[in-house]
């Protein structure tokens, strides 16, 4: 594993890197780093070419005073991609890193597998999921080291990007849906309407899993990927 940086329109990108031989992209979710994804690194399968960027405005990477949109951060990771990845590929994503990645595989290029860990950003019939509002209630009490105006400034410009239940049957990448059964931010409720609209969406629940089943059941999330990416 090695650390790199990438030079992108929009600033220097921090990611985290291992070699492989089939792609899979990481995004983590709000007030998070690459690092939050350093327990599969050792657990999925050697083929797997691991790429774990801190997203625009976290960890180590730029944080420029812009306004944090939804499509902005997709055209990070579509920069990215195109700069890491020339065939066939996993983009995978926790909580708000789910988000973007779901965001990115409707509007911008279809993944050939899409991981769903936890993810944020799913409407049902127009209302928005539960879970962002007490985002903004705890954001004086994100883990130290982020900037609170960026944080801010994700939710707010990231509210009106929120996925409809009519919009998921659009994505057409394979998809895995992991869910925590005691996700405290994010209900259980929203993996079974993914699982619903998804045509290619294959739901696994991951018990204790909580909110970010990746650092709470490394072994359980590894074995979900190294056996349905093949």
């Amino acid at each position: 594993m090695e650390r790199l940086e990438l030079k992108t329109g929009f600033g220097v990108i921090s990611y985290l890197h291992r070699n492989g031989q089939f792609p899979l992209i990481l995004l983590h979710g709000l007030g998070g780093i690459s690092n939050n994804w350093i327990k599969l690194f050792t657990r999925l399968d050697s083929r797997f070419e691991i790429i774990a960027p801190d997203l625009l405005g976290h960890g180590r990477s730029a944080k420029p005073k812009i306004e944090y949109t939804l499509d902005l951060q997709c055209s990070v990771v579509d920069e990215i991609i195109k700069n890491t990845v020339n065939k066939e590929f996993a983009l995978a994503g926790n909580s708000y890193g789910g988000w973007v990645a779901a965001y990115y595989s409707i509007h911008f290029k279809s993944p050939d597998y899409l991981i769903l860990i936890d993810s944020a950003g799913i409407c049902c019939d127009g209302i928005p999921m539960e879970g962002i509002n007490a985002f903004l209630d705890k954001l004086n009490r994100l883990e130290p080291g982020n900037d609170l105006d960026i944080m801010k400034n994700i939710l707010i410009n990231s509210k009106n990007y929120m996925i409809k239940a009519d919009d998921l049957n659009k994505i057409k990448s394979k998809t895995i849906i992991i869910w925590g059964d005691d996700d405290p931010r994010i209900n259980i409720k929203h993996a079974k309407i993914l699982e619903e609209n998804v045509s290619n969406g294959k739901l696994f629940i991951i018990k204790n899993g909580g909110h970010v089943p990746m650092i709470n059941k490394p072994d359980a999330v590894a074995e979900i990927i190294n056996k349905n990416i093949f």
